[in-house]
């Protein structure tokens, strides 16, 4: 009986649900319109901090989005891009231990040709002396990697720690969430013209979706950007962000 009664409970609530969100597939122009943004977001943090490059990007663009039946609004559409930068040591290295090998290989194989063997053992005593300095080149080029993630609408809820802020103004905050080490923080700045408006009022951050939907399956209405890296290196990047620019990026109507 009770069985039976589970069945029929299932059988009413899951078309219930079926119906209560229609997928709609996003068009071209509505991904680009994501991706724009996000370009001017990276555009507006700027370039990384001095001795970094960037050594991986990925943008994550939807491809859909979801109307509800109700209301006849959209769940908001969630686009991110991630980035990578590291010193560039290792690969400044690969390039020289390569171009070292080459040039040995040339001056052996003419020595060699003239049996020249006191040539021979300079020339592998002159190579052994070159690796070496490529493998100090390489371990003072190495870096704490720096990662960035950029996620337009949001939804979370953070503490504000008073000692942890690193600036804010309105509608903008920035705060280290994770401190293990000076060579591992971990950053995050809020961007809401809304929710953000007073920022010395707030004890936290809390960002969702409204309860109703947006309006426009493009609507942005805010986003998050965060940082992890040596401490010094991220707060310092993260002060020069132009805010003003990025806080242009959200769309005023809710």
């Amino acid at each position: 009986m009770y069985r039976l009664l589970l069945i029929i409970l299932l059988a009413t609530i899951i078309p219930t649900a079926a119906l209560a969100q229609e997928q709609s597939v996003l068009t071209r122009d509505e991904v680009a319109l994501f991706k724009k943004k996000l370009v001017a977001v990276l555009a507006a943090v700027g370039q990384p901090p001095a001795g970094y490059t960037p050594e991986d990007e990925h943008f994550n663009l939807p491809t859909e989005a979801y109307q509800q039946k109700r209301s006849g609004r959209y769940d908001w559409v969630s686009p991110s891009v991630t980035s990578r930068f590291g010193g560039g040591g290792e690969k400044k290295a690969k390039e020289s231990q390569e171009q070292l090998g080459q040039e040995f290989e040339k001056k052996m194989a003419q020595a060699m040709a003239k049996g020249d063997y006191e040539a021979i053992a300079k020339l592998a005593e002159e190579m052994q002396k070159k690796a070496g300095q490529a493998h100090l080149a390489e371990v003072e080029g190495r870096k704490v990697p720096i990662e960035l993630q950029i996620t337009l609408n949001t939804s979370q809820r953070q503490t504000i720690d008073p000692d942890m802020v690193v600036f804010e103004k309105s509608g903008v905050i920035a705060l280290i969430v994770d401190k293990k080490d000076e060579k591992r923080n971990r950053l995050l700045v809020f961007f809401d013209p809304v929710a953000l408006k007073e920022t010395k009022t707030l004890s936290r951050v809390d960002f969702k979706q409204p309860e109703g939907g947006v309006v426009k399956k493009t609507a942005v209405l805010n986003a998050t950007i965060e940082i992890s890296g040596p401490a010094a290196e991220i707060k310092a990047w993260a002060q020069r962000i132009n805010t003003g620019l990025i806080l242009g990026q959200i769309d005023s109507g809710r």
